[in-house]
């Protein structure tokens, strides 16, 4: 009876245990309320606050700044301040001792999906405002300090990762502020203006550098070709022709395998009765191909030739040989307005000995492959620029030249197989080229024959 009597009486003078839990619950109240900025973080102080948002992975953090306003800049504030970003970017340190490869690789892996992470958390939460805007500050702080923190080449490729997923969904004049604030954040035009304005390979690490630097981040990490093709495109257009075509260049053309140094000599010799390997080309070819197919609004036919003439002619005279296998690697389209411009202009014993080269590469390509039909495709190229040429004595001398070219190479081969025959036995490479060229020589000239009577 007692007991339930003493439940209704009041306690005049609460012990001191009873007033602390009281005070506790009305601060936890209090803070839990939906009036006050950050829930229960109001009791922390913004240092603590970002202790705490420094162990959080990044997938629970872009969810807290999710719940609301005040959270997300507070989220904001943290991810752009210096200790932010050092605390929610990897830390890359890999002893060369100790780290295998396949460690490293793993690392390095693990690295880039953090970064693209990072990319995808910010540019959730960002909107897009003016040039001095929050997003704009932070490509440049990112930038910054991944390329002090990291080694050169990962440190572009783990930013290439963040930019591609930060700017997910922009339109491209927004992609092209952007692309302004990064270069405002590096050397980059520095020393593409250094390095175009003197010869080829004086500046040979700053030519590295603007390879690295615009695939890297630009153009290994495109969404797509029509993306990768704004990008090249944004790379190439502020120059004049003839410095674009040294960029191109610079970020496709061949380069040396052990130090990534550009080769700017491998284009003027010939390794073989064929030119340079595929590969020393492959990327060129695709380049012009993309800016042929992807950026016709602001690539047209006559900017692509302008290029191939440009590029034709660094440092020495390229081989005949190498030209023509550029232009088959670059497809039909580029091969006949290349041709095309030749021959409207008059430039019929130089079209002779390409047409002769870009032949024999197509007729190589088809018995390496039974279903290619280069050669064939290669013959109606010739039949347009018939039809292009003007006046009919035009017609008859690229035909007559095409024919001397062919007589000239099949002599040539003949005798260095005779004179070789004499000392130490008939090469194969050159016993295979004269097989070709006759082969091919046959085939042109049937198909000439054939139009003639069709006529």
């Amino acid at each position: 009876m007692a007991s339930s009597i003493c439940s209704y009486m009041k306690n005049v003078k609460p012990n001191y245990k009873t007033r602390k839990q009281k005070k506790t619950k009305d601060l936890l109240t209090k803070s839990s309320n939906p009036s006050t900025t950050y829930g229960y973080f109001s009791l922390l102080p913004k240092e603590m606050r970002f202790q705490v948002f420094s162990t959080i992975p990044l997938a629970d953090l872009g969810n807290l700044a999710l719940t609301s306003r005040p959270l997300r800049d507070c989220v904001l504030e943290f991810i752009e301040s210096k200790q932010g970003l050092e605390k929610i970017l990897p830390s890359i340190a890999v002893s060369e001792e100790s780290a295998s490869h396949i460690e490293e690789v793993v690392l390095f892996d693990d690295a880039m999906k953090y970064t693209e992470h990072f990319g995808d958390l910010v540019g959730e939460k960002v909107g897009f405002e003016d040039t001095e805007s929050s997003p704009l500050r932070m490509l440049k702080d990112t930038h910054s300090l991944l390329c002090s923190q990291f080694g050169s080449e990962f440190a572009y490729s783990c930013y290439g990762s963040f930019l591609r997923a930060f700017i997910a969904g922009w339109e491209n004049d927004e992609k092209l502020r952007a692309y302004n604030a990064i270069k405002g954040a590096s050397c980059l035009d520095e020393r593409i203006e250094k390095v175009l304005n003197s010869s080829p390979g004086t500046y040979p690490w700053f030519e590295k550098y603007i390879r690295v630097f615009c695939r890297e981040i630009f153009l290994n990490k495109a969404l797509d070709d029509q993306d990768r093709g704004f990008w090249l495109s944004t790379i190439l257009k502020p120059w004049p022709l003839v410095f674009q075509a040294r960029l191109l260049y610079i970020l496709y053309g061949p380069f040396y395998r052990d130090t990534g140094l550009i080769n700017w000599v491998v284009m003027s010799t010939c390794p073989t009765f064929y030119g340079v390997d595929d590969i020393e080309i492959r990327d060129l070819a695709e380049a012009l191909t993309l800016l042929h197919k992807e950026c016709e609004k602001t690539w047209n036919d006559d900017d692509i030739i302008s290029v191939i003439e440009e590029l034709s002619v660094i440092t020495n005279d390229w081989c005949l040989e190498n030209t023509a296998k550029l232009l088959v690697m670059c497809g039909e389209e580029i091969t006949y307005a290349v041709l095309g411009s030749k021959a409207v202009n008059g430039r019929v014993h130089e079209l002779a000995y390409l047409g002769y080269y870009v032949t024999q590469l197509a007729g190589r390509y088809d018995m390496g492959r039974s279903k290619s039909k280069k050669l064939e495709s290669f013959m109606g190229l010739i039949k347009k620029i018939l039809t292009a040429m003007p006046g009919y004595k035009n017609k008859v001398s690229f035909t007559m030249s095409l024919f001397n070219v062919w007589e000239e190479n099949i002599i040539t081969l003949t005798e260095a197989i005779q004179e070789d025959t004499e000392r130490e036995g008939s090469p194969e490479e050159q016993e295979q080229a004269l097989i070709e060229t006759v082969h091919n020589l046959s085939k042109v000239a049937a198909f000439l024959l054939k139009e003639s009577i069709a006529k």
